[in-house]
């Protein structure tokens, strides 16, 4: 699956048929210009191929943003939460290599949904800080506790928080975001209604074009933040809506505004000066600690993670209708999906043979043969490490998908249930040489569903914890709301959703949570609310890597 846009017909057919002759020699192509580095921080782990005094500014600016973000909005967890991790992507070559056939204007992207939750930013790109700052503003957001926020303000937070400049002796935060100025200028009588952008629901007609919305979000955002009065207006907004208020109205008893009034107020807003921050706050100077990256896992790099992004499940492409392909366009493009997934297992298997006397051959082969429907291949290939004393975590979790690929092509319940157990003695190994891995709890998941008293107090234990480590996974939040669901724990189903169901970006993630709330608030006796679409996407930088998990 896409985790963006993709350029389609010739290029990317292009990139398959040389697919294989590339593999062959991809090892000494890559292993001349390598230089891989890995800087950690409090919060981050940033890789580059760069110096190592550009790697540690850059590990120090987003860990600056980190901590602005903290100060204004302090989280508090009893428990270690994982780091997010960021490549750094030296221009166009290093994009295609991540992402063959992804379009130029993309200057770096985030995804909480695939095999592993990172972003990568094109570091050549002028637009590379304002994609992780915005990217990394949701990734911050999700591990709000009361963050059940409007659409709007989901992605009105991301945009406002994007075009901050951190230096070393200086942050400022709330500039003009030109894109969205530019969507806003043409005149009064363009926007889209205020109602409607508070709802995050189109129009009837279609009439007003999604930037629209995103802009709208965005000067909303910014006159709210631009003086005291207008926070705390804005906060006794968030309250009410967050505990189940309807938008406009919680909007025009915050305000004393109706929708028309609110428009025309943000609208006089933008075209006067609008405030710059410049906080007078002490940050420390972060702490970075850099490594480099051994020869294989160096070379390995863009490949590693594009095997992270592959699904080994696949499903059709997610066309809700309104899309409008053609059957031959949807065909072509299902078929130039194939030839990239067999270029990617040609590739990996190349560059496993190169380095197969280590842990990093061992993982490219083992994911290549998965993803080529061969888990009795990636078994046999980790079998030899698969003795008691191994506490790798990823070789652990590695075979347990494979035996659990195998338990799911098993007609015999019996030996079915045997390949579940064995994976679920791997993943709790797993889980003891790792236990802040989201993934191995999802994988737990997997052998317990669908057996017996299924959800138990422990099945539901465990996506807890699963949701808790990775709140930005929708997958997590799904399966820990069919628990609920199935313990009739409406309610609690129903708050564990609501972050997916006001993402500003529509998916299948999105369209099944409000199904889901749908069917818990009928349960409850609850109004059901309109299922009315929300925009079209804005921002391919934003769109969930896949609707497929293992």
């Amino acid at each position: 699956m896409p985790i963006h846009k993709r350029q389609t017909g010739r290029s990317s057919r292009l990139l398959a048929a040389i697919g294989a002759a590339v593999a062959v020699n991809l090892a000494s192509a890559v292993a001349a210009h390598a230089e891989w580095l890995r800087a950690e921080t409090d919060h981050f782990i940033v890789y580059g191929d760069t110096s190592e005094a550009s790697l540690r500014r850059y590990a120090r600016k987003v860990e600056r943003f980190d901590a602005l973000l903290r100060t204004y909005y302090p989280i508090e967890t009893d428990y270690e939460i994982p780091k997010l991790e960021i490549f750094m992507a030296n221009g166009r070559r290093d994009m295609n290599r991540i992402s063959p056939g992804i379009d130029d204007g993309v200057a770096g992207y985030y995804t909480p949904n695939s095999e592993r939750i990172h972003a990568v930013v094109d570091t050549r790109s002028p637009m590379g800080d304002v994609v992780v700052f915005h990217e990394y503003a949701h990734h911050f957001m999700f591990q709000m506790r009361a963050n059940a926020y409007p659409s709007w303000f989901v992605e009105g937070f991301a945009e406002y928080y994007s075009t901050a400049d951190v230096v070393n002796d200086r942050i400022q935060f709330g500039f003009h975001n030109p894109g969205r100025m530019n969507s806003l200028t043409p005149g009064a009588n363009t926007w889209a209604d205020m109602a409607h952008v508070l709802k995050w629901r189109v129009t009837a007609s279609g009439r007003y074009p999604a930037h629209l919305y995103y802009a709208q979000a965005w000067a909303m955002t910014h006159y709210f933040m631009s003086t005291p009065e207008r926070i705390r207006m804005l906060g006794d907004y968030l309250t009410a809506v967050i505990s189940g208020v309807d938008s406009v109205v919680a909007m025009q008893n915050a305000t004393g505004r109706t929708p028309d009034e609110l428009q025309n107020d943000v609208r006089r807003y933008l075209t006067g000066r609008i405030n710059v921050l410049s906080p007078q706050i002490e940050l420390p100077e972060p702490e970075v600690t850099i490594t480099r990256l051994p020869k294989s896992v160096a070379e390995a790099v863009w490949l590693d993670i594009r095997l992270d992004n592959e699904p080994v499940v696949e499903t059709p492409s997610d066309d809700d209708g309104r899309t409008k392909k053609s059957e031959s366009q949807k065909a072509r493009e299902a078929r130039e999906e194939a030839e990239q997934r067999a270029e990617l297992i040609r590739s990996a298997l190349a560059m496993a043979e190169t380095h197969k006397a280590d842990r990093t051959g061992l993982l490219l082969a083992a994911r290549a043969h998965r993803l080529e429907k061969r888990p009795d291949l990636a078994l046999a290939t980790l079998e030899p490490s698969l003795d008691n004393a191994q506490t790798d975590a990823d070789i652990l979790r590695v075979a347990a998908m494979a035996l659990l690929d195998q338990a799911r092509a098993e007609t015999d319940p019996e030996a079915a249930q045997g390949l579940r157990r064995r994976a679920s003695g791997y993943l709790a190994r797993a889980m003891d040489a790792d236990p802040t891995d989201f993934r191995i709890y999802l994988g737990l998941n997997d052998t317990r569903r669908g057996g017996p008293r299924y959800p138990t107090d422990n099945d539901v234990s465990t996506l807890e914890v699963a949701t808790a480590l990775a709140p930005q996974s929708f997958e997590a939040r799904l399966r820990l709301a069919d628990a609920y669901m199935a313990r009739d724990m409406n309610a609690q189903a129903i708050l564990v959703l609501m972050p997916v169901s006001n993402s500003p970006h529509r998916s299948a993630y999105t369209r099944r949570a409000r199904e889901v709330i749908a069917r818990a608030r009928a349960e409850m006796g609850l109004v059901v609310e309109d299922q009315a679409e929300a925009p079209e996407d804005s921002d391919q930088s934003e769109t969930p890597a896949s609707d497929a998990t293992e």
